[in-house]
């Protein structure tokens, strides 16, 4: 049996995305504790689901998956989006989150963008067409 290592910038991209879930599951227990009683289920099951789709897509593009990396691209992208966007327009409201919300949110989204940009760097393409 070969055992083929993935090159360094897929293997970065991968450790950003566990971070990245880490850091979302820190938000999500900071989160659940702020949220309501009613809200509280169901947001953990939600985001549970999520974060276990993330790890196996993330798992998928250590494997050279190019539908996983895409998949990422596309999910973590729309991801940042609503953070940075929920953000602004939120402070924009006069609304404010806690201050650990904040952080790690923008945490997350600054891990996302990294572990995109790492995928796409040249020394991982090469990585994607090997299926």
């Amino acid at each position: 049996m070969i055992v083929v290592t993935p090159p360094a910038p897929v293997r970065r991209s991968f450790v950003l995305w566990i971070a990245a879930v880490v850091v979302g599951l820190v938000a999500s227990v900071v989160g659940l504790a702020e949220a309501p009683a009613t809200a509280a289920p169901t947001g953990l099951v939600v985001g549970l689901v999520v974060l276990v789709l993330v790890v196996g897509c993330a798992v998928a593009l250590r494997r050279g998956r190019p539908w996983a990396r895409l998949v990422l691209t596309l999910v973590g992208g729309l991801s940042v989006l609503v953070t940075v966007l929920g953000l602004l327009l939120s402070a924009g409201q006069g609304v404010t989150f806690g201050a650990v919300s904040t952080v790690a949110g923008l945490a997350q989204a600054a891990l996302i963008v990294a572990a995109i940009l790492s995928a796409h760097q040249a020394g991982a393409n090469a990585w994607f067409r090997h299926e």
